[in-house]
This record gives C-alpha cells, structure tokens and sequence, in this order.
C-alpha cells in the first residue's frame, strides 16, 4: 500500500475551450458547482482519447460514503454524488491502496458516459463514473494531555495554513484557508510547507481537553509538523497542489473532539482556532513564530453558496 505522498505522475484534465461550451449549455448549474469544479483542478468537460472522441470528466474533494449499496463519493455543494463503477473502484484499491472503507474525505478524478448521465442537474449524480486516481485526504486528531507519551512534539515549522493572500479570486481565497466541510465536523488544512520527499511529513491536529474546559464556545486546537529529515526548501506544497493535492489538503475528523468538548462544556464549539509555528524563510523552529488561525465551525457550501 502506497504511503501518502508516494504516486506516478498523474495527468489531470485543464480548462480548455469545451469547458466554456459546456458551461453555456448548463446555465442552470449553480455557480458553486462550476467554480468549486474548475478551481480543484479537474474540468467539467473532456479529456481527448482521440481526434473524434473525448470523454467527460468529475473529481475534486469528496466525502466518501460506504454502504450495502456500494460506494459513492459526494461533492463540496453536499448533494452532488459521484458514483464509481465497481470495477474501477477494485482496481484503485489494487494499484493505488486506496481503501473507500476506511476513508472520510478524498480527492478522485474519473470520466463518464453521457449516455447515462443527460440530466445532471435533476439528477445531481454522476452515475457509472470510470475512477482514475483517488487518494485519501485524511490525517490524524490526537486527544490528550500535554506532556503525555502519546503528546505530539512539533519537529518543523510550516510556511503558512492560510494562503488565501496568494490567491486572486474569491472562491480560491475560500479554499486555501482553512474551511469546514459540508459536515461541519471535517476540518480542512490547505498547509503549505516546504517539501522534497512527501511521505517524509506528518501533520497531527491536537486536542488538550483540560485547555478548553472553560467553553466560550471556541474550541482550540494545535497543529505538530513531524518531519523525517527533508531540508530542502527548494519548493513547497502550494506549489505542488495542483498535480498532488495530498501534499496540500489535510482532513481532520473533529467528531470525536467535538463530542468530548460537548460534554466538558455542554454545549458545541461555534468557532475553532488553530494555533501552529510558521517560518516562511527556513525549518529552523528558532526563528519560527506562533500564529492562529480562526474558522467558524460552517460548511463551506453554506458560506459560498448564492442565496
């Protein structure tokens, strides 16, 4: 089983002159569908197999669902599901390790058959998608007490988890800060760090329950970077995201947080902050510094959606 980080170079699928075409035909989709689409990278519309042929393609973040029914994977608007074959699915779990029983969020890219998918607004279900690439998202939430021997030691400083400044548009400041999923208990990372060996960096959210007994309805987490000895600063994450956003996008399931700061405090947290040590320059912790970040405990299509 592949370590995340660890994969072949993937081609996605980029905007290319059928995307507009196809976006005029479905004015009725809401722009939240259509942006969210576009900037996760994959289009809405065709990867050319030949002169003639082209088959339309889907993928970006999703939360993954495993039922008797099989697996599916619903999209950042909450209700648009992506509906993989069987077949692709096994064969992702083969050569990829990806193992949908076991995953909360991921990224997936895959094409589909018009034929079987001509009233997708109505529909709002991708059926019979052809998975490609899929890879999980999620990273590891530690409860404990400070000090304890399961108390994570931060070992790197990051250069920063709110890029949203780097970006020029809107939707793509929303997605490069840090945002909750649809569930409102998915908190997303976009950390950018510097990285040479991917598989090398490990980012832990931790949780002291005793640090956040008072309530106030702000719950606080801490963010630990373990590093496995990678010292190039040659390039980072943000940089990278577009081909491997694994390296970029971190999923931390806060249910399990959120239950117990419910029962310290009896009531659940409005707003989450996230302190972390941040150097823009270099991995010296030394001449890092310590920042927090606030995000209101709000899924993302509640904040970007056009009422």
């Amino acid at each position: 089983m592949k370590k995340r980080g660890e994969c072949s170079i993937t081609q996605f699928f980029y905007l290319n002159l059928r995307t507009l075409i196809f976006i005029r035909k479905m004015k009725q989709l809401k722009f939240l569908m259509v942006a969210f689409t576009l900037l996760m990278g994959v289009s809405l519309t065709s990867c050319l197999n030949s002169d003639n042929d082209y088959a339309p393609s889907v993928g970006g973040l999703v939360k993954v669902s495993d039922s008797m029914f099989g697996n599916s994977f619903t999209m950042l608007d909450g209700v648009t599901k992506i509906s993989p074959t069987a077949a692709s699915l096994a064969t992702l779990e083969s050569n990829m390790g990806f193992k949908p029983s076991s995953t909360n969020i991921a990224y997936v890219t895959g094409t589909y058959d018009e034929t079987l998918n001509s009233n997708l607004i109505e529909d709002k279900e991708y059926k019979s998608v052809n998975l490609l690439w899929a890879v999980s998202l999620d990273a590891k939430v530690e409860i404990t007490e400070r000090g304890a021997e399961n108390d994570s030691v931060n070992k790197a400083p990051v250069i920063d988890i709110d890029n949203s400044s780097q970006m020029g548009y809107e939707m793509e400041k929303k997605l490069h800060k840090p945002w909750f999923f649809y569930d409102k208990t998915t908190l997303i990372l976009p950390i950018n760090y510097f990285v040479y060996k991917a598989g090398a960096h490990k980012f832990t959210l931790v949780y002291y329950p005793e640090e956040n007994a008072d309530g106030n309805k702000t719950l606080k987490l801490y963010l630990k970077h373990y590093d496995a000895d990678d010292k190039s600063t040659n390039t980072n994450s943000l940089n990278n995201s577009g081909a491997y956003p694994q390296i970029y996008y971190y999923a931390y399931d806060l249910r399990g947080v959120f239950s117990q700061y419910s029962k310290m405090t009896g009531e659940m947290p409005t707003t989450v902050t996230v302190e972390y040590v941040t150097n823009a320059n270099s991995l010296k912790l030394e001449d890092a510094e310590t920042k927090t970040c606030e995000v209101e405990v709000k899924g993302i299509n509640e904040s970007t959606t056009d009422k």
